[in-house]
């Protein structure tokens, strides 16, 4: 392994760093952003550590792509400078980034699920009242027939 190819991959660990602080910090602010009896609220500590494990799974997937799964001693501390440089330089930016991220992508895919779902509520409820109306004259003809004559002697 060259030394130029050792760099790069010292690179990609502080990048992967960077994208688990930010990946970490997101899952957080989504979480605080829900109500509080949410079930994700609820578990997030359970959640975060799953997120820490596959996090943990996709760094090792990382060098297992770059080196064939050799693991050097400065990986890990690599991946804590990427951390420390997400909280230091580029923390405002990539908050910038997904707050974009959100109003442009995320909130129009939203809106249009939300519309989706309630256009198949509408329908269905549409669908309930019209089987009400043809049912109707049946519950009426079972509340005027006496109880006597429906029971088993």
């Amino acid at each position: 392994m060259t030394i130029s190819y050792q760099f790069l991959s010292l690179l990609a660990m502080i990048a992967s760093g960077v994208a688990t602080g930010f990946l970490v910090e997101s899952f957080r602010d989504s979480c605080q952003a829900l109500r509080p009896r949410a079930f994700l609220r609820r578990y997030q500590g359970f959640f975060e550590i799953l997120l820490w494990l596959g996090l943990g799974l996709a760094s090792f997937y990382l060098l297992f792509y770059l080196r064939d799964g050799a693991w050097r001693i400065y990986d890990p501390c690599a991946q804590i400078v990427g951390i420390i440089l997400y909280e230091l330089w580029f923390r405002k930016p990539l908050l910038v980034v997904r707050r974009v991220f959100m109003k442009l992508i995320v909130r129009p895919i939203w809106w249009i699920i939300r519309l989706f779902l309630s256009l198949f509520r509408y329908i269905f409820r549409v669908l309930m009242r019209i089987c009400m109306v043809l049912i109707w004259p049946f519950i009426i003809l079972y509340k005027k027939i006496p109880r006597k004559t429906l029971k088993k002697q």
